[in-house]
């Protein structure tokens, strides 16, 4: 998964709590879940997606405005 213009803290992987963890890209594998904290901070439109082209095609993605 990957954030556009913004920072997030992994705060679960795959079942997982962790801590401190800052990314703008995570990879997950098939069926696992992740849970993120982020400050939308940066004004504007920022996408959300995921980076297997495929999975964008069929709209695995999210467009959401910072205001």
């Amino acid at each position: 998964m990957h954030l556009h213009r913004h920072s997030f803290e992994l705060t679960r992987i795959a079942g997982k709590p962790t801590a401190g963890v800052i990314k703008d890209v995570a990879m997950i594998g098939a069926f696992q879940e992740m849970s993120v904290d982020f400050t939308a901070d940066e004004p504007g439109l920022s996408l959300f997606h995921c980076n297997m082209q495929n999975h964008m095609d069929f709209g695995f993605m999210a467009l959401f405005d910072c205001r």
